[in-house]
């Protein structure tokens, strides 16, 4: 290369170093800067769900930590699939966040025809935060005590019993199908727009069984109003330690554990990804924390983005074959 053509190079790559110098302070001032306004959770189930609830454990703190409150906004419907829409679309600046879910970023993007998001592509994935297993209830008039005697009580009349789920593509409504299939037995599936009305005609006795996290139902199991059967969890609760595991009740290799992570819009600037991740962390293994989540059925987790794209791919995974499993595809 000539003398000329050197110092040509030289120069230009000088000048192109100068230039993006600011870029890269700019980017540092934005995460140390970050937020300077309140920040919006998405939470893709009504008010009074598990996901509300667990959401609201990490809103309340991740305020403290950030400086900035950070807002529940609840947008129920179709499986969590209009919130995630939502979030998939908002501007990629960090004010705008996904209570992600087993419903979002597993089943629904499984068992429904079409989701207008993709759970991999759309977002960034920024820290997992808690789990919940599901738990088996009946109303306190059905007369079972056991999951095989609710399945000889299905059996016995399988054009009248209906189970309930907080709707349609949520870890309930998968984990019924799933009972339905394993054990060849039938019950109408009855969708609801959240919790909250499916556990008022549960109580009622509308319907007769449903799956659902123990937050909601922990006291009306505790005032014998509900019934618990069994839990989907590969070791009892501790909230519920008398209630036996799906295993333990008779049927193998059914474990549903409903789970949170925190998602935010692809293109997020990675130090804004960053500085959220180290919040939540933070917030996840705080003793009080855990020891709320655990008086309340669950239990908090977190980890690194990519600890949460990897649980992601796996659920979507395994949640497909499920779905297959159940044959339960839904049109959306």
């Amino acid at each position: 290369m000539s003398p000329s053509r050197r110092s040509l190079l030289t120069r230009l790559f000088l000048a192109a170093a100068i230039v993006a110098l600011p870029l890269f302070g700019a980017a540092g001032a934005r995460a140390q800067s970050y937020p300077t306004h309140p920040v919006t959770l998405i939470v893709p189930f009504a008010a009074g769900s598990t996901s509300d609830l667990i959401g609201r454990i990490l809103a309340e703190r991740l305020s403290t930590n950030l400086g900035q409150r950070v807002v529940v906004d609840n947008r129920g419907g179709a499986g969590g699939i209009l919130a995630a829409e939502y979030v998939a679309r908002a501007a990629p600046d960090g004010y705008t966040l996904l209570f992600g879910t087993i419903a979002t970023h597993g089943i629904s993007p499984a068992i429904y025809t079409k989701v207008n998001y993709d759970p991999i592509e759309d977002f960034e994935p920024v820290a997992g935060f808690g789990t919940a297993a599901n738990v088996l209830v009946v109303p306190a008039s059905l007369p079972v005590k056991t999951l095989a005697e609710l399945n000889a009580y299905l059996r016995a009349y399988p054009d009248k019993a209906n189970y309930a789920s907080s709707g349609s593509g949520s870890s309930a409504h998968l984990s019924g199908a799933l009972l339905m299939a394993r054990e060849n037995i039938k019950a109408t599936h009855v969708p609801y727009r959240g919790g909250a009305q499916a556990l008022t005609d549960l109580l009622r006795g509308d319907v007769q069984l449903m799956f659902y996290q123990v937050l909601p139902v922990l006291a009306h199991i505790k005032a014998g109003t509900l019934r618990a059967l069994a839990i989907t969890s590969p070791r009892r609760n501790p909230a519920l330690p008398d209630v036996p595991t799906m295993k333990e009740a008779g049927l193998d290799d059914f474990e549903v554990s409903a789970w949170f992570g925190v998602y935010a819009p692809k293109k997020t600037p990675a130090e804004i990804v960053a500085k959220l991740n180290a919040e939540i962390v933070r917030v996840a293994a705080m003793p009080e924390v855990h020891q709320v989540m655990n008086e309340q059925g669950a239990d908090s987790w977190s980890g690194t983005p990519q600890q949460l794209l990897a649980h992601t791919k796996s659920e979507l995974a395994r949640w497909q074959k499920a779905v297959d499993l159940a044959g339960a595809k839904l049109a959306q």
